[in-house]
């Protein structure tokens, strides 16, 4: 697997891409995890697949009533950063296989970090095992994005895909399209190498 950050957008929006492993995180050989992005009728859907083997991935139980909930990311969760092509301001997604979600805003690179808050749905999150296989599906509301437009219009967007992986033994690792820095960084914009393609 590269490991090195590619020099060009790696993915469009809608698309189907792997993530990479940072390399100060350690997994066996041959675990993977892909995400697969889509628009349907209630907004984006994102479908991480977490290629690792039974007994090996550690998921947070179902949620009695999945909610809005902070530090998600200290177990598996997936992620998405979505920003404005020369703007600092950004938006952060969670997504845990418990049902729970977080959307937060910042002005800048982790500046005026704040609550993501819309009218309208909250998003869905669901994890689906499968032998061999975890996926998590995730479904953004289209009104989770109306905050990234300019007059009424869609500007170009980047956009950063993220999962943190908790292993058995609690290890975690760290999944990205690029990773800009010595150390895991999500928040970093060099990892936002997706172009972003608004359904409108």
């Amino acid at each position: 697997m590269n490991d090195g950050p590619p020099t060009t957008a790696a993915a469009r929006v809608p698309g189907n891409f792997g993530l990479q492993r940072h390399p100060s995180s350690w997994t066996p050989p041959g675990w993977e995890v892909r995400v697969a992005t889509r628009w349907a009728a209630h907004g984006l859907v994102a479908e991480y697949t977490l290629s690792v083997p039974a007994g090996r991935l550690l998921l947070p139980p179902r949620s009695a009533s999945p909610a809005a909930r902070d530090l998600l990311w200290k177990h598996t969760c997936g992620e998405m950063f979505v920003g404005v092509r020369g703007e600092p301001g950004y938006l952060e997604f969670n997504f845990s296989p418990s049902g729970d979600w977080a959307a937060y805003a910042f002005d800048a690179y982790r500046q005026g970090f704040r609550p993501h808050v819309w009218s309208g749905p909250t998003p869905e999150v669901r994890a689906v095992p499968g032998e061999g296989a975890t996926r998590l599906v995730a479904t953004v509301p289209h009104q989770a994005f109306r905050s990234l437009l300019r007059d009424g219009r869609t500007p170009p967007l980047e956009a950063a895909f993220t999962l943190v992986l908790e292993a058995d033994q609690g290890e975690l690792s760290y999944w990205a399209l690029a990773h800009p820095r010595a150390e895991p960084e999500f928040h970093d914009r060099g990892g936002f190498v997706a172009e972003f393609m608004v359904d409108e």
